[in-house]
């Protein structure tokens, strides 16, 4: 076994999505499991399709060769580019789509491989990130007058996406828009949407209080089977909604990050000498506490931002960081010694990080 180790525990995350998948199938809402956050990782794509995700989407083109032998519908979460269109028509049944052009060289790989290949049309609704801008409703008809035309393209449904980039939040109003824009268009062009895919689990907090509006019936998810509840803004979504969410429907805690004590010291809390900046050219500032206990440990910000992660044991505080090393005040917790292992709670941005580190072991549990 080496450090610095993630451990990610299986059998909750399959279990979340079990919890996930049937609570809202009750209201009418299919899931799109988002996986990305692990890297392309086969073990836990197949955790979340055991717990009932039939599609799992993943942002990369190269994470879903990693995922290709998982039984499940794979989905590129974000548009393809024209230079990798033969892999995502040979890796991805459904992509996220805005631009005629890629659709057009999806049709004609999709031909040359013998298969259909599902396009998930999105709309921007205010977030300025993908989408053709909803306003522009000519273009929008066009596109999918288009895309109607195209042979071995499949239309998956529209869809939108909130408070990835510029931060708009999905609400009533913003929700019936799209679902507005997609009726209109319906009547327009003489077919039916099969899904409408009404954002990620921001959107969670509207069906929470029962007021995601009719007609959104597909949601793109990651966070909820990831953590059990999820955040916008640093705060989790029962702070930021004073939202009455039932996350103990959920388990948390399916993550310990762990790494070892490569060397104990006791030294002056302030450096010696005249200071400059660190290695990211960041100045900085001390406190004078004294001569106390630290520990270096062996991972640094190239794995895993220290802003991002919690000692289990309350009395350790981080001190910083440098590329490969992390440094913590250990003068009043336990006795460490060198070669002990400290362990960390992470949030997403530490769970992003890790599992996009080469230098952190990835170790996969099922107790």
């Amino acid at each position: 076994m080496s450090y610095p180790r993630l451990e990610i525990n299986l059998r909750k995350l399959k279990y979340n999505a079990k919890v996930e998948v049937e609570s809202l199938k009750k209201i009418g809402i299919d899931v799109m499991g988002v996986n990305k956050v692990f890297d392309g990782a086969p073990e836990t794509a197949n955790a979340i399709f055991e717990g009932g995700i039939k599609a799992v989407a993943e942002s990369r083109v190269s994470n879903l060769k990693k995922i290709k032998d998982v039984k499940c519908e794979k989905a590129l979460l974000r548009s393809p580019s024209l230079s990798e269109i033969p892999d995502v028509i040979r890796y991805a049944d459904i992509s996220l789509n805005s631009e005629i052009e890629v659709i057009e060289a999806l049709s004609k790989e999709a031909v040359k491989q013998n298969k259909v290949h599902k396009v998930l049309l999105m709309l921007d609704l205010g977030d300025l990130r993908e989408g053709i801008w909803f306003e522009d409703t000519d273009k929008i008809e066009s596109v999918l007058r288009a895309i109607l035309k195209l042979p071995n393209i499949e239309i998956y449904g529209l869809g939108t996406n909130f408070n990835c980039y510029g931060t708009a939040l999905p609400t009533v109003k913003n929700g019936n828009e799209f679902v507005s824009i997609a009726r209109d268009l319906e009547k327009k062009l003489g077919i039916k949407f099969k899904y409408l895919s009404g954002g990620n689990c921001t959107s969670y907090h509207l069906v929470d209080k029962g007021i995601l509006p009719k007609g959104i019936n597909h949601l793109r998810i990651g966070g909820l089977h990831q953590f059990g509840i999820e955040y916008v803004e640093g705060k989790y979504l029962d702070e930021y909604y004073h939202s009455s969410m039932d996350i103990n429907k959920y388990v948390s805690n399916l993550y310990i990050f762990k790494a070892e004590i490569i060397e104990l010291n006791t030294k002056p809390t302030v450096p010696v000498g005249e200071l400059g900046v660190d290695a990211f050219l960041q100045t900085k500032t001390f406190v004078d506490r004294g001569n106390r206990k630290r520990a270096l440990l062996a991972f640094g910000r190239q794995d895993i931002p220290y802003e991002n992660i919690h000692p289990i044991d309350s009395k350790i505080e981080i001190l910083g960081q440098t590329s490969d090393h992390t440094i913590i005040d250990i003068e009043d917790s336990d006795n460490y010694s060198l070669g002990d292992i400290i362990p960390f709670e992470i949030d997403y941005t530490a769970l992003l990080a890790a599992c996009n580190s080469p230098g952190i072991e990835k170790a996969f549990i099922n107790d």
